[in-house]
């Protein structure tokens, strides 16, 4: 595939003619030549397969820009980049080599500002790229990322653990948060070793199949009753995983802390979140503002600048962010959000209780499905497998609705050849859609 700017943070591909290092270094070439770093950059990168080599490579571009790289001393997960640009007032910026959730054999990079937040990529022209085997090689300033992770963040979530009643498992999948492994204390870690493809399986816990068969399988190796927590390839997505309440996506998160008591303003979410989030915020205090943004999280990120208070962010995609006043860190980590939920349900049984709640007032729980198929595909397909649905088509996303609780946003993915389905309706319909349309089939009447 062509390397394109996802909607929602950075740029991702497959290596190949048309994408690797020509395209991505001529997209950081016209970041550097728009101003868009500043002179002291932070260059840091995931354990994928071509992360280190590709940082060296982005450091020594940005050198024959006249910028000072700092080049990481080794993997670190995408929100430990951005916590130390904020807190170091020497950085400028950071560029992150990672391609998050992506399959293995991906590539990417991803900005972060000098708040540590994502920055707003000014796009080069489509044909630029930049040869690589002319880049003269540099030495570069090393700096620790993950130490200071580990103190900041890490110790937060020891914290956290350590006054929890039931075992904490941490699944890196093989990604970058596996490098803090024996760096959190009463943390067990799954799957830490790095591994540059993953063990051949994508380290995104979000879509449902995968993760529940690799939830079951590492709960099966505690002793007894324990909390799995499941991030990403880059450490910023988290899904949660009981034996009583099973799989726990980000809006299930999101609605059991706000019916706690979870001391928010507002909720900030895009088009595609679940009803069942929003009429959670709303049940939960009446006076509590939601905001609706455009898909990807840095629209959310914005959405929160430009009015920063006490807020929840939410994407259904295992972002979830919380933050209790204007200089709190807006911004993905898995970690940061594990440690408010713990801290919000201090006990295993409490958590399942604030699941079950959620479950018993909102039935319809919101599925992410993903179609290997194109957009326009899949929409000539569903009036059909919906009869009685009702649709609109007048933005981004394309939404149907049953006239009750059922709802579902369907549009184009932003970062890979797919589409993708945001389903909340009744067990029946989510099957026969999953099954018909193609992807991983849920059985969920099993």
């Amino acid at each position: 595939m062509r390397s394109v700017p996802s909607t929602s943070d950075g740029w991702r591909g497959l290596p190949g003619s048309a994408f690797a290092e020509p395209q991505l270094l001529a997209a950081l070439s016209h970041c550097a030549d728009q101003d868009v770093l500043g002179d002291n950059v932070l260059v840091g990168y995931d354990g994928r397969a071509g992360a280190p080599e590709l940082a060296q490579l982005a450091a020594d571009l940005l050198t024959e820009h006249g910028i000072t790289a700092h080049l990481a001393t080794g993997p670190a997960p995408t929100p430990a980049c951005g916590i130390l640009v904020r807190q170091e007032p020497a950085l400028s910026a950071a560029v992150v080599i990672t391609a998050s959730h992506n399959p293995p054999g991906y590539t990417g990079m991803k900005i972060r500002d000098a708040s540590g937040h994502g920055a707003v990529w000014p796009q080069p022209s489509a044909d630029a790229t930049t040869d690589p085997g002319r880049l003269p090689r540099h030495r570069h300033p090393h700096i620790d990322v993950l130490a200071p992770y580990a103190a900041s963040t890490g110790s937060a979530l020891a914290e956290a653990v350590a006054h929890f009643d039931a075992p904490v498992l941490l699944d890196a999948a093989h990604g970058a948060v596996g490098a803090l492994d024996g760096h959190l204390d009463g943390v067990t870690f799954c799957r830490s070793r790095l591994l540059p493809f993953f063990a051949g399986h994508s380290p995104d816990p979000v879509p449902r199949p995968q993760a529940e068969r690799t939830a079951r399988a590492l709960l099966d190796q505690a002793a007894g009753p324990a909390l799995l927590a499941m991030t990403d390839g880059d450490g910023d997505r988290l899904v949660l995983f009981t034996r009583a309440s099973g799989y726990i996506g980000s809006p299930e998160q999101a609605a059991a802390l706000l019916y706690a008591g979870l001391r928010v303003d507002r909720l900030i979410t895009t088009a595609v979140a679940p009803r069942m989030a929003v009429r959670a915020a709303r049940r939960a205090r009446a006076a509590l503002r939601v905001t609706e943004t455009q898909v990807g999280f840095k629209h959310i990120v914005a959405a929160w600048q430009n009015d920063p208070r006490p807020a929840l962010g939410l994407e259904p995609n295992g972002a979830l962010v919380h933050v209790t006043d204007e200089s709190g860190y807006f911004e993905r980590d898995s970690l940061a959000a594990l440690t408010t939920l713990l801290t919000a349900f201090p006990a295993l049984e409490d958590l399942d209780d604030a699941i079950a709640d959620v479950r018993r007032a909102h039935p319809h729980t919101q599925l992410v499905h993903t179609v290997p198929a194109p957009l326009t595909d899949v929409l000539h397909q569903l009036p059909g497998l919906l009869p009685g649905w009702r649709a609109d088509h007048s933005g981004d996303p394309v939404v149907y609705d049953d006239g009750a609780h059922g709802r579902i946003a369907v549009r184009a993915s932003g970062t890979e050849p797919a589409s993708r389905l945001y389903i909340e309706a009744p067990t029946p319909v989510v099957e026969r859609l999953t099954q018909s349309l193609g992807g991983p089939p849920f059985s969920l009447s099993a």
